[in-house]
């Protein structure tokens, strides 16, 4: 897995800049200074949104930009996600949500490898990467009733992006 001649973007250092973020939000989740690390949060979903618009505006976009951004997502999600189930603010069953990505991952991670092809994200996934930050959001702020509505709103999202993915992946993989 290589990426020639692709420097490190002004774009590529705001998304990881994203997991710089990351420690923070977890010891403010541990601490209980939930409005704390809903700023950084929001801090790092803004970042994630002007990473995308600095690389085409400057017309940075790269095979790296591409890896890093949605790596750099799935591992903050994860992170916090973990961190919400351990300090008991969200149900144990809401680490499915991980295993999915995970598996999103590692597929990303053979299609890379294999075919030197990085999948870029369709609508249904980023309609589901916005479930996944309003739960999180929900749930950091102790908003309960509205972080389970947006959790139960999740499970055919989760289930659906990950049949649109496998179906994707077992396309590419087969050379069809």
């Amino acid at each position: 897995m290589q990426f020639k001649g692709q420097n490190l973007t002004i774009s590529n250092c705001i998304t990881v800049s994203r997991l710089i973020l990351l420690p923070f939000i977890v010891y403010f989740l541990v601490v209980d200074h939930r409005l704390t690390a809903f700023i950084i949060m929001l801090i790092a979903l803004i970042s994630d949104s002007f990473d995308g618009f600095i690389a085409r505006k400057l017309k940075q976009e790269s095979e790296l930009g591409k890896f890093l951004d949605p790596l750099c997502d799935k591992i903050s999600l994860a992170v916090i996600l973990l961190t919400l189930i351990v300090v008991e603010r969200m149900p144990l069953w809401s680490g499915i949500i991980i295993v999915r990505d995970f598996l999103i991952l590692l597929g990303s991670y053979f299609l890379l490898r294999h075919r030197s092809l990085v999948f870029a994200s369709n609508l249904w996934g980023k309609i589901t990467g916005f479930i996944f930050g309003a739960i999180i959001l929900a749930f950091t702020l102790k908003l309960r009733t509205l972080g389970m509505f947006f959790l139960y709103l999740s499970i055919p999202a989760v289930i659906g992006t990950f049949i649109i993915y496998t179906h994707r992946y077992i396309k590419i993989m087969k050379g069809v």
